[in-house]
Protein backbone atom coordinates (compact mmCIF):
# COMPACT_ATOMS: atom_id res chain seq x y z
CA UNK A 1 0.00 0.00 0.00
CA UNK A 2 1.05 3.80 -0.09
CA UNK A 3 0.66 5.60 2.95
CA UNK A 4 0.66 9.68 3.47
CA UNK A 5 1.27 11.66 6.14
CA UNK A 6 0.36 14.86 5.96
CA UNK A 7 2.71 17.12 8.61
CA UNK A 8 2.16 20.72 9.19
CA UNK A 9 5.71 21.63 8.05
CA UNK A 10 9.23 21.01 8.49
CA UNK A 11 10.49 20.53 12.19
CA UNK A 12 13.00 23.16 13.34
CA UNK A 13 14.50 20.75 15.53
CA UNK A 14 14.21 17.35 17.60
CA UNK A 15 9.84 17.11 17.96
CA UNK A 16 8.26 14.02 19.99
CA UNK A 17 5.11 14.27 17.38
CA UNK A 18 7.49 14.04 15.01
CA UNK A 19 9.05 11.21 15.86
CA UNK A 20 6.49 9.03 16.79
CA UNK A 21 5.01 9.99 13.22
CA UNK A 22 8.74 8.28 11.60
CA UNK A 23 8.63 5.08 14.13
CA UNK A 24 5.38 4.32 12.46
CA UNK A 25 6.48 5.26 8.78
CA UNK A 26 9.93 3.16 8.96
CA UNK A 27 7.75 -0.14 10.50
CA UNK A 28 5.66 0.60 7.63
CA UNK A 29 8.30 0.69 5.20
CA UNK A 30 9.52 -2.67 7.01
CA UNK A 31 6.33 -4.23 6.43
CA UNK A 32 6.70 -3.57 2.40
CA UNK A 33 4.47 -0.49 2.04
CA UNK A 34 5.73 2.71 0.10
CA UNK A 35 5.33 6.07 2.37
CA UNK A 36 5.92 9.48 1.46
CA UNK A 37 5.72 12.22 4.44
CA UNK A 38 4.80 15.45 3.11
CA UNK A 39 5.40 18.73 4.92
CA UNK A 40 3.50 21.87 4.45
CA UNK A 41 5.68 25.01 3.07
CA UNK A 42 2.68 27.40 3.38
CA UNK A 43 -1.05 26.75 5.19
CA UNK A 44 -4.14 28.02 4.23
CA UNK A 45 -2.14 29.93 1.64
CA UNK A 46 -5.14 30.91 -0.34
CA UNK A 47 -7.02 32.63 2.40
CA UNK A 48 -4.46 35.25 3.00
CA UNK A 49 -3.66 38.31 1.47
CA UNK A 50 -0.88 39.25 -1.45
CA UNK A 51 1.88 40.04 0.80
CA UNK A 52 1.28 37.35 3.05
CA UNK A 53 1.25 35.00 -0.40
CA UNK A 54 4.55 36.26 -1.72
CA UNK A 55 6.15 36.19 1.51
CA UNK A 56 4.85 32.24 1.96
CA UNK A 57 6.64 31.69 -1.35
CA UNK A 58 10.07 32.93 -0.14
CA UNK A 59 9.31 31.05 2.97
CA UNK A 60 9.06 28.19 1.14
CA UNK A 61 12.18 28.78 -0.93
CA UNK A 62 13.98 29.16 2.01
CA UNK A 63 12.46 26.01 3.30
CA UNK A 64 13.70 23.58 0.41
CA UNK A 65 17.40 25.48 0.07
CA UNK A 66 17.65 24.24 4.36
CA UNK A 67 16.63 21.19 3.93
CA UNK A 68 13.55 20.06 5.35
CA UNK A 69 14.49 16.38 6.13
CA UNK A 70 13.85 15.07 9.64
CA UNK A 71 16.81 12.50 9.22
CA UNK A 72 18.56 15.73 10.67
CA UNK A 73 17.15 15.16 13.79
CA UNK A 74 17.03 11.19 13.79
CA UNK A 75 18.37 8.19 11.70
CA UNK A 76 15.55 7.54 9.12
CA UNK A 77 15.55 4.46 6.73
CA UNK A 78 16.21 4.75 2.78
CA UNK A 79 12.53 3.39 2.40
CA UNK A 80 10.83 6.53 3.50
CA UNK A 81 9.85 9.54 0.65
CA UNK A 82 9.95 12.83 1.83
CA UNK A 83 8.40 15.85 0.67
CA UNK A 84 8.02 19.72 0.80
CA UNK A 85 4.68 20.44 -1.02
CA UNK A 86 3.41 24.19 -1.76
CA UNK A 87 0.30 23.63 0.47
CA UNK A 88 -1.27 20.18 1.40
CA UNK A 89 -4.07 20.90 -1.04
CA UNK A 90 -4.75 17.63 -3.07
CA UNK A 91 -3.07 19.12 -6.26
CA UNK A 92 0.14 19.15 -4.27
CA UNK A 93 0.30 15.33 -2.66
CA UNK A 94 0.62 11.91 -4.08
CA UNK A 95 -2.41 11.55 -5.60
CA UNK A 96 -4.60 8.27 -5.31
CA UNK A 97 -2.72 7.17 -2.44
CA UNK A 98 -4.30 4.40 -0.27
CA UNK A 99 -3.99 6.35 3.27
CA UNK A 100 -4.03 9.58 4.00
CA UNK A 101 -2.96 10.55 7.19
CA UNK A 102 -3.72 14.19 9.04
CA UNK A 103 -1.17 14.50 12.13
CA UNK A 104 -2.16 18.10 13.17
CA UNK A 105 -5.59 20.22 13.35
CA UNK A 106 -3.95 22.11 10.17
CA UNK A 107 -3.50 18.92 8.39
CA UNK A 108 -6.78 17.63 9.10
CA UNK A 109 -8.46 20.75 7.71
CA UNK A 110 -6.42 19.72 4.17
CA UNK A 111 -7.81 16.37 4.38
CA UNK A 112 -11.02 16.75 5.27
CA UNK A 113 -11.16 18.07 1.68
CA UNK A 114 -9.79 15.69 -0.34
CA UNK A 115 -11.82 13.86 -3.02
CA UNK A 116 -11.12 10.24 -1.88
CA UNK A 117 -13.14 7.38 -0.06
CA UNK A 118 -13.91 8.48 3.91
CA UNK A 119 -12.44 4.65 4.21
CA UNK A 120 -8.78 5.85 3.42
CA UNK A 121 -8.74 9.27 5.57
CA UNK A 122 -7.09 8.55 8.57
CA UNK A 123 -6.38 11.32 11.76
CA UNK A 124 -3.70 10.73 13.95
CA UNK A 125 -4.21 13.01 17.41
CA UNK A 126 -1.46 13.15 19.21
CA UNK A 127 -2.41 15.52 21.67
CA UNK A 128 -5.48 18.15 21.97
CA UNK A 129 -3.33 21.08 20.03
CA UNK A 130 -5.38 24.53 21.50
CA UNK A 131 -2.09 26.66 21.38
CA UNK A 132 -2.16 29.40 19.19
CA UNK A 133 -5.02 31.08 18.41
CA UNK A 134 -4.97 29.37 14.30
CA UNK A 135 -5.41 26.20 16.17
CA UNK A 136 -7.94 27.26 18.16
CA UNK A 137 -10.20 28.24 15.37
CA UNK A 138 -10.47 25.06 13.76
CA UNK A 139 -9.43 22.68 16.43
CA UNK A 140 -13.12 21.78 17.53
CA UNK A 141 -14.25 21.71 13.84
CA UNK A 142 -11.93 19.03 13.07
CA UNK A 143 -12.97 16.56 16.04
CA UNK A 144 -16.28 16.33 14.25
CA UNK A 145 -14.96 15.43 10.67
CA UNK A 146 -15.70 12.10 8.47
CA UNK A 147 -11.81 11.10 9.46
CA UNK A 148 -10.96 7.83 11.21
CA UNK A 149 -9.73 8.89 14.20
CA UNK A 150 -6.79 7.40 16.02
CA UNK A 151 -5.10 8.27 19.09
CA UNK A 152 -2.00 7.52 21.43
CA UNK A 153 -3.41 8.16 24.99
CA UNK A 154 -6.50 6.92 26.34
CA UNK A 155 -7.26 10.46 27.67
CA UNK A 156 -7.54 11.63 24.13
CA UNK A 157 -9.80 8.77 23.63
CA UNK A 158 -11.66 9.93 26.71
CA UNK A 159 -11.73 13.56 25.54
CA UNK A 160 -13.33 12.46 21.77
CA UNK A 161 -16.11 9.83 23.09
CA UNK A 162 -16.93 11.95 25.86
CA UNK A 163 -16.54 15.71 24.98
CA UNK A 164 -17.17 15.87 21.06
CA UNK A 165 -19.43 11.91 20.90
CA UNK A 166 -16.58 10.45 18.53
CA UNK A 167 -15.17 7.22 18.23
CA UNK A 168 -11.55 6.55 18.10
CA UNK A 169 -8.49 3.75 18.38
CA UNK A 170 -6.18 3.42 20.82
CA UNK A 171 -2.61 3.14 19.41
CA UNK A 172 0.20 3.39 22.60
CA UNK A 173 3.57 5.13 21.98
CA UNK A 174 6.20 2.33 21.85
CA UNK A 175 10.00 2.99 22.95
CA UNK A 176 13.36 2.53 21.71
CA UNK A 177 14.86 0.11 24.09
CA UNK A 178 17.94 -0.48 21.83
CA UNK A 179 18.69 3.33 22.23
CA UNK A 180 17.30 4.06 25.79
CA UNK A 181 19.01 0.98 28.43
CA UNK A 182 19.39 0.25 32.29
CA UNK A 183 23.00 1.10 32.29
CA UNK A 184 23.47 1.74 35.97
CA UNK A 185 22.05 -0.62 38.93
CA UNK A 186 19.19 1.58 40.80
CA UNK A 187 19.91 0.18 43.98
CA UNK A 188 23.71 1.81 43.02
CA UNK A 189 22.68 5.54 42.40
CA UNK A 190 23.92 7.02 45.70
CA UNK A 191 24.27 10.55 45.02
CA UNK A 192 21.28 13.02 44.80
CA UNK A 193 21.25 13.71 41.50
CA UNK A 194 17.85 14.76 39.44
CA UNK A 195 17.38 15.13 35.73
CA UNK A 196 14.77 16.88 34.10
CA UNK A 197 13.56 18.78 30.38
CA UNK A 198 14.13 22.13 30.03
CA UNK A 199 11.48 23.80 27.29
CA UNK A 200 10.27 27.43 26.25
CA UNK A 201 6.98 26.45 25.79
CA UNK A 202 4.37 27.24 28.84
CA UNK A 203 2.78 24.34 28.22
CA UNK A 204 5.64 22.20 29.40
CA UNK A 205 5.87 24.57 33.09
CA UNK A 206 9.22 24.50 33.13
CA UNK A 207 9.39 27.56 35.60
CA UNK A 208 7.28 25.54 38.17
CA UNK A 209 9.88 22.52 38.08
CA UNK A 210 12.93 25.12 38.34
CA UNK A 211 10.73 26.57 41.84
CA UNK A 212 10.49 23.16 42.69
CA UNK A 213 14.20 22.57 42.53
CA UNK A 214 15.18 25.47 44.25
CA UNK A 215 12.99 24.09 47.55
CA UNK A 216 14.55 20.35 47.03
CA UNK A 217 17.91 22.48 47.14
CA UNK A 218 17.28 23.54 50.48
CA UNK A 219 16.33 20.50 52.07
CA UNK A 220 18.83 18.71 49.93
CA UNK A 221 22.04 20.82 49.70
CA UNK A 222 24.39 18.38 48.11
CA UNK A 223 21.82 17.58 45.60
CA UNK A 224 22.75 18.11 41.18
CA UNK A 225 20.76 18.37 38.56
CA UNK A 226 20.94 17.23 35.25
CA UNK A 227 18.80 19.14 32.69
CA UNK A 228 18.88 18.85 29.05
CA UNK A 229 16.72 20.52 25.86
CA UNK A 230 16.71 22.02 22.54
CA UNK A 231 16.76 25.87 23.69
CA UNK A 232 20.22 27.80 24.98
CA UNK A 233 21.08 27.33 28.80
CA UNK A 234 19.01 29.63 30.45
CA UNK A 235 21.08 32.21 31.97
CA UNK A 236 19.47 32.30 35.47
CA UNK A 237 20.91 28.40 35.63
CA UNK A 238 23.88 28.31 38.72
CA UNK A 239 27.27 26.07 38.89
CA UNK A 240 24.87 23.35 40.69
CA UNK A 241 22.66 22.90 37.11
CA UNK A 242 24.77 20.80 34.59
CA UNK A 243 22.62 21.85 31.46
CA UNK A 244 23.13 19.60 28.22
CA UNK A 245 21.72 20.78 24.86
CA UNK A 246 20.62 18.53 21.99
CA UNK A 247 22.39 15.39 23.80
CA UNK A 248 23.97 12.87 22.03
CA UNK A 249 22.58 9.23 22.46
CA UNK A 250 25.52 8.35 25.05
CA UNK A 251 24.74 11.36 27.09
CA UNK A 252 21.12 11.01 27.28
CA UNK A 253 21.27 7.76 28.34
CA UNK A 254 24.06 8.85 31.01
CA UNK A 255 21.71 11.72 32.33
CA UNK A 256 19.48 9.44 32.53
CA UNK A 257 21.14 6.20 34.07
CA UNK A 258 23.23 8.74 36.83
CA UNK A 259 19.93 10.25 37.99
CA UNK A 260 18.05 9.05 41.41
CA UNK A 261 14.90 10.98 39.76
CA UNK A 262 13.45 12.10 36.86
CA UNK A 263 11.31 15.54 37.16
CA UNK A 264 8.00 15.64 34.41
CA UNK A 265 6.16 19.12 35.13
CA UNK A 266 3.98 19.31 32.15
CA UNK A 267 0.56 21.44 32.55
CA UNK A 268 -0.60 19.07 29.11
CA UNK A 269 1.06 16.50 27.53
CA UNK A 270 0.23 14.36 24.80
CA UNK A 271 2.21 11.09 26.15
CA UNK A 272 5.39 12.27 27.55
CA UNK A 273 8.10 10.41 25.81
CA UNK A 274 10.84 11.75 28.26
CA UNK A 275 8.49 10.27 31.53
CA UNK A 276 9.10 6.62 29.52
CA UNK A 277 12.73 7.18 28.53
CA UNK A 278 13.78 7.83 32.26
CA UNK A 279 11.92 5.12 33.27
CA UNK A 280 13.60 2.72 31.07
CA UNK A 281 17.05 4.40 32.18
CA UNK A 282 15.98 3.54 36.24
CA UNK A 283 15.66 7.03 37.60
CA UNK A 284 12.47 7.33 39.84
CA UNK A 285 9.77 9.75 38.43
CA UNK A 286 7.94 12.84 40.13
CA UNK A 287 5.59 14.04 37.48
CA UNK A 288 2.59 16.22 37.67
CA UNK A 289 -1.33 14.88 36.90
CA UNK A 290 -1.28 15.74 33.35
CA UNK A 291 -2.36 12.86 31.10
CA UNK A 292 0.08 12.00 28.73
CA UNK A 293 2.57 11.02 32.10
CA UNK A 294 -0.58 9.11 33.48
CA UNK A 295 -0.76 6.40 30.41
CA UNK A 296 2.59 5.60 32.78
CA UNK A 297 2.79 6.87 35.73
CA UNK A 298 0.97 5.48 38.98
CA UNK A 299 0.90 7.44 41.67
CA UNK A 300 2.32 5.09 44.43
CA UNK A 301 3.58 2.48 42.03
CA UNK A 302 5.27 3.88 39.10
CA UNK A 303 6.07 7.46 39.93
CA UNK A 304 4.90 10.08 42.82
CA UNK A 305 2.26 12.77 40.96
CA UNK A 306 1.16 16.00 42.19
CA UNK A 307 -1.08 18.59 41.25
CA UNK A 308 -0.36 20.51 38.03
CA UNK A 309 1.61 23.83 38.40
CA UNK A 310 2.00 22.86 42.75
CA UNK A 311 6.16 23.72 42.70
CA UNK A 312 5.64 22.81 46.37
CA UNK A 313 3.89 19.56 45.89
CA UNK A 314 6.01 18.32 43.50
CA UNK A 315 9.26 19.39 45.54
CA UNK A 316 7.80 17.02 48.59
CA UNK A 317 7.48 14.38 46.01
CA UNK A 318 11.16 14.71 44.89
CA UNK A 319 12.67 15.49 48.59
CA UNK A 320 10.42 12.15 49.67
CA UNK A 321 11.95 10.11 46.70
CA UNK A 322 15.57 11.19 47.13
CA UNK A 323 15.41 10.52 51.59
CA UNK A 324 13.95 7.08 51.50
CA UNK A 325 15.76 5.30 49.32
CA UNK A 326 13.62 1.88 49.55
CA UNK A 327 10.69 3.98 48.21
CA UNK A 328 13.14 4.99 45.24
CA UNK A 329 14.40 1.69 44.29
CA UNK A 330 10.66 0.52 44.46
CA UNK A 331 8.72 3.12 42.56
CA UNK A 332 11.80 3.08 40.22
CA UNK A 333 12.21 -0.60 39.96
CA UNK A 334 8.08 -1.32 39.15
CA UNK A 335 8.30 1.33 36.90
CA UNK A 336 11.04 -0.18 34.84
CA UNK A 337 9.16 -3.30 34.76
CA UNK A 338 5.96 -2.00 33.66
CA UNK A 339 7.71 0.19 30.78
CA UNK A 340 8.55 -2.89 28.70
CA UNK A 341 5.26 -3.66 27.97
CA UNK A 342 5.30 -0.09 25.81
CA UNK A 343 7.42 -1.85 22.31
CA UNK A 344 7.56 -0.43 19.05
CA UNK A 345 6.21 -3.78 17.72
CA UNK A 346 3.41 -3.76 19.69
CA UNK A 347 2.45 -0.09 19.00
CA UNK A 348 3.13 -0.71 14.83
CA UNK A 349 0.87 -3.95 15.18
CA UNK A 350 -2.12 -1.89 16.55
CA UNK A 351 -0.91 0.57 14.07
CA UNK A 352 -1.72 -1.49 10.98
CA UNK A 353 -4.84 -2.97 12.17
CA UNK A 354 -6.09 0.62 12.84
CA UNK A 355 -5.21 1.87 9.56
CA UNK A 356 -6.51 -1.86 8.13
CA UNK A 357 -3.30 -2.24 6.39
CA UNK A 358 -3.97 -6.07 5.46
CA UNK A 359 -6.80 -5.43 3.65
Amino acid sequence: MHIVFLLPGPAEGPTGGYKVVMEHAARMVAAGHRVTVCYAGSIFYRQKPLKFKLSGIVRYVQKYLRGFSYGKWMVLPHGIKERLTFSLNYCHVPRNADRYIATSPYTAWYLDRYPVDADRKFYFIQDREDWGEGLRAILDDTYHMALNKIVIASWLRDMLRFRYAEDSVLVPNGFDFNYFTLNTPIADRKLPIISMLWHNMPRKDCATGWKALQIVKQAVPSLTVKMFGTPERPDFLPDWVEYTRCPSREKHNEIYNSSQVFLATSRSEGWGLTVGEAMICGAAVACTDCGGFKEMAVDGATALISPVGDAAALAANVIRLLKDDELRRRIATEANKNIQGFTWQRSSAAMAEALHLSE
